[in-house]
């Protein structure tokens, strides 16, 4: 599921001013409940300087991918790559427990989907459990991520509907459930853009290695660079890309589109 607009590519790097990363402090991140803590991998990944980040983003995108994943998103490749893989997931707890969490809550439509390069398919209901407990899972690229690779969510269940084909068949259509939870460190999209900007203007070696990913890999990785795991639109649509899968806490429900939560 892309955001609103995602029939666009992001394309280029807009231009405009060259604002510090800030998180987003309207978004409602869950303080009620502990998350698990972040894997190895990520946290050695954070502990690297800014240079010793560039050498490992520039590794990782020249690595391959398994046929199940995402080749056309140096983010994905980043993600399975770096530090032996950042693959973090995220707590999995029954709707009650999920209710009890002031977090934002999200929503995200999956259709099944068939690769015929690859020749991988999966039921809906099989791509929402690999979000759910999958050692990775595929990230959005292209058009379909317009702000920034990674798994998108909508904080409005209708909005979210919008991305699901088919209604009453969870293998066609699979809806998952989310809050944002005490992990979520967030951007928003304009300030990942004018960091990204920031970074290759003035040719660092992070803006370097940036420079070297697809357009729509570029925010994601920065923010994750940053020390940010989630990337929110800013623009009224409510739309949610998050980019670590433990700075959400999910609902082990999987439903078909146009059920009652």
């Amino acid at each position: 599921m892309g955001g609103r607009g995602a029939k666009s590519s992001i394309g280029a790097m807009a231009s405009g001013a060259i604002l510090p990363p800030q998180a987003d402090t309207d978004t409602q991140v869950d303080d009620t409940q502990v998350a698990q803590p972040f894997g190895n991998a990520y946290n050695d990944f954070m502990a690297l300087t800014d240079d010793e980040k560039a050498d490992a983003i520039t590794q990782a995108i020249k690595q391959g991918l398994p046929a199940h994943l995402n080749d056309q998103s140096d983010f994905q490749k980043f993600l399975y790559n770096a530090n032996g893989g950042i693959n973090d997931k995220p707590d999995v707890v029954d709707d009650a427990t999920l209710n009890s969490m002031t977090g934002t809550e999200l929503f995200r439509n999956v259709n099944a989907h068939y690769n015929k390069a690859t020749d991988v398919g999966y039921t809906a209901d099989q791509m929402a459990k690999q979000v759910q407990g999958g050692k990775y899972t595929y990230v959005s690229s292209g058009s379909t991520a317009y702000y920034g690779s990674g798994i998108y969510f909508a904080d409005d269940y209708s909005e979210s509907g919008g991305y699901g084909s088919t209604r009453g068949n969870v293998k066609a259509t699979a809806v998952m459930r989310a809050k944002l939870n005490s992990n979520a460190k967030i951007i928003t999209f304009d300030n990942a853009k004018s960091g990204v900007k920031s970074e290759i203007s003035k040719n660092t070696k992070l803006g370097k290695a940036l420079s070297k990913c697809d357009y729509e890999s570029r925010p994601s990785i920065y923010a994750m660079a940053k020390g940010f795991n989630v990337i929110s639109a800013n623009n009224g649509t409510g739309y949610y890309n998050i980019l670590n899968r433990n700075a959400i806490t999910m609902s082990k429900d999987v439903k078909a589109k146009g059920s009652h939560w």
